[in-house]
């Protein structure tokens, strides 16, 4: 397209999974990375393949229980803080220091990076005068009202902006740690995102599992919406033959007595979607591999968990140690081979880590290979491809409102394209920089286009290009209606001036 380069695909790499980082102190940072520094020689010396991403699935910060909504934020802003830095210091080590590198970072939040405070303030105590409507109310989908069993009543949702906030301070770290270049949704059903790689001939599909969760309600849900409206970029994905890859926080089943993991039912959903491997944390227990299998398309899900990176013995199982994983993959056309590393803390829990392999799961095993089937990539032609990439922008903008990052990648495409010339007018409209676009549609190819020159010199008062556009054959030649409204507008604003 336009004689570009194409991209060399990068087959073989690893991926470092990390979740559950609770507690980590400023003070540890450095014994913390030092850490890493052996591993990142021990990567060579065993001949794994270099670290090309970063994946953490939740729980960056523990949270607070104060009361004082002041004192929360500034507790979590500062658990926030320390988290940035090590995960900067982090991609410093393995990815680069370069902004960009940035992205190679990828990160979902889990129930601790919500805010206490504000699910508190959001819910008002309910009486108790009809218990059986109010219990049925309780198990109802999508339900406003919870119970505590803490002073056994009832609470109802009162303030949903607020309750709709609890992932405030989460969002302002994200935004902050990607530097503008990727920025998390407000809105609970536009959380998730597919960030694909090409080099890596991967897709990462990244979900909120914390949706409708709060501090009386549990268990983990991914909104339906957030998962629709992922649809059309996983399939253009799946026939591009990417690795598809979910990342999100919760577990998917847990004990009799538990209710604190995901709800099953969507892993079908994610298997229809063409997602083959999802990464996760929550249970703090490294390396679990179950599999999810449609047993009518013969597809599988492989679900991998992280366990606690630097928690304390407060927030591990009994008997279990600090841990990370280490995925290596192996891309081919029809198939990746994955290869499982459990990483374990062989310390009592010291402030500088000492990495050893470690078991899966319950299993004695340290290492734990399996294939992943893939569609091979569907031949694209020059014009499928080109739409491919404007659906990928439109996406990014549609999720996160930033229409300016619209328009700087649309100009890096052809700009000659029809298609790529009616996405970038309608970004440089909605985001009325009529500067601009009367410097990238100087020279209008169609009616619309002439239209929205004309207007955009009418307001930025760009005489010259305005007079030049009237005198052009468009204008001459054409017999459109609204045009011409806009012409008699510009001849009499001229006529005004003068």
């Amino acid at each position: 397209m336009g004689g570009a380069k194409k991209m060399k695909l990068i087959n073989n790499f690893s991926i470092i999974h990390i979740s559950d980082l609770h507690r980590i102190r400023k003070e540890n940072i450095e014994c913390l990375i030092s850490s890493f520094e052996v591993e990142k020689n021990r990567y060579a010396n065993e001949g794994l393949p270099p670290v090309r991403l970063i994946v953490v699935s939740g729980d960056i910060v523990n949270g607070s229980n104060e009361k004082d909504g002041i004192v929360a934020k500034q507790e979590i802003q500062e658990q926030y803080t320390v988290a940035s830095l090590f995960l900067n210091n982090l991609c410093d080590l393995f990815i680069g220091k370069e902004p960009a590198d940035r992205l190679r970072v990828i990160i979902v939040p889990g129930n601790h990076d919500m805010s206490r405070y504000m699910s508190k303030i959001s819910m008002e105590m309910i009486s108790h005068n009809d218990i059986g409507t109010l219990s049925d109310s309780l198990w109802a989908n999508n339900t406003d009202i919870r119970w505590n069993w803490g002073d056994l009543h009832f609470y109802k949702i009162t303030d949903w902006q607020k309750y709709n906030n609890r992932f405030d301070d989460f969002i302002e770290f994200y935004n902050s740690f990607y530097q503008g270049q990727r920025n998390y949704p407000s809105d609970p059903d536009r959380q998730s995102d597919l960030i694909d790689i090409p080099e890596l001939n991967l897709s990462l599909a990244c979900f909120n599992s914390c949706y409708r969760l709060d501090h009386l309600r549990h268990s983990g849900y991914i909104s339906p919406r957030s998962l629709s409206q992922l649809t059309n970029p996983l399939l253009s994905s799946k026939n591009l033959g990417r690795l598809i890859i979910g990342v999100w926080h919760h577990h998917t089943h847990g004990l009799p007595n538990e209710n604190n993991y995901l709800d099953y039912s969507i892993l079908e959903n994610m298997v229809q979607n063409g997602i083959s491997l999802a990464l996760h944390g929550h249970q703090h227990i490294s390396g679990i591999v179950n599999e999810y299998k449609d047993v009518f398309s013969d597809a599988k899900l492989n679900l991998i968990s992280a366990g606690t990176l630097y928690g304390n013995s407060d927030d591990l199982p009994i008997g279990k140690m600090r841990q990370y994983n280490l995925l290596t993959v192996s891309m081919k056309e029809t198939e990746s081979v994955i290869t499982l590393y459990s990483i374990e803390d062989t310390t009592p829990l010291n402030e500088m880590p000492s990495w050893e392999p470690g078991a899966i799961g319950r299993s004695k095993k340290a290492s734990y290979p399996f294939v992943i089937k893939k569609e091979p990539a569907q031949h694209m032609s020059e014009e499928s491809d080109l739409q491919e990439r404007i659906n990928q922008i439109n996406l990014l903008v549609e999720r996160s409102g930033d229409i300016l990052k619209g328009v700087e990648l649309l100009e890096k495409l052809d700009k000659s394209n029809p298609l790529v010339r009616k996405f970038l007018l309608d970004y440089l409209e909605r985001s009325e920089n009529y500067d601009k676009l009367c410097s990238v549609f100087h020279n209008p190819m169609n009616v619309a286009e002439t239209i929205s020159v004309i207007e955009g010199c009418l307001k930025t008062k760009n005489s010259r290009l305005l007079l030049r556009i009237l005198d052009s054959n468009i204008v001459k030649s054409s017999d459109d209606a609204s045009l011409k409204a806009v012409v008699l507008e510009a001849l009499l604003s001229i006529k005004k001036r003068n």
